[in-house]
């Protein structure tokens, strides 16, 4: 089953109508880098 970030942690998505300061808790996450046209051959490398 999938996570929901913006269903759970709805405080720090939903925007309020003053600016204040938050603390998020500490989360994981995968960052992916890459360049190029995803959708060209000759960019794929294997």
């Amino acid at each position: 089953m999938a996570f929901d970030y913006k269903k759970e942690y709805k405080e720090f998505y939903m925007p309020k109508g003053t600016p204040s300061i938050v603390t998020v808790p500490k989360m994981n996450y995968i960052a992916v880098r890459g360049s190029g046209n995803p959708n060209d051959e000759d960019n794929i490398i294997y």
